[in-house]
């Protein structure tokens, strides 16, 4: 079975990616041309949303390679297997007798 790998973004792509959008949207409202104060503004809080989204994407990623191991493991037979009740009792009372 072949594994897709997705492809990894960084936050300072992430960044840029946001920042133009940001700039795109403010474009089209036909604003007058943006300070310095505001390219600052819009910078910093793209960063954040940068942040934010990375540590969001890393967080899926990790919830589906564990949800993908588990199945594997399922699958193969490996990993901790719960006994049963019957089985617990059954042990308890050959080493009671």
């Amino acid at each position: 079975m072949e594994k897709a790998k997705t492809p990894k973004s960084s936050k300072k792509a992430l960044r840029s990616l946001i920042n133009d959008s940001l700039q795109q949207s403010l474009n089209t409202l036909e604003l007058p041309q943006s300070s310095k104060k505001a390219k600052k503004l819009l910078h910093r809080s793209a960063k954040k949303l940068a942040i934010i989204f990375a540590d969001a994407m890393k967080r899926e990623e990790k919830k589906k390679k564990k949800a993908e191991k588990f199945m594997e493991d399922a699958a193969s037979g490996k990993g901790k297997k719960k006994s049963s009740k019957h089985v617990k009792l059954e042990k308890h009372s050959e080493l009671a007798s």
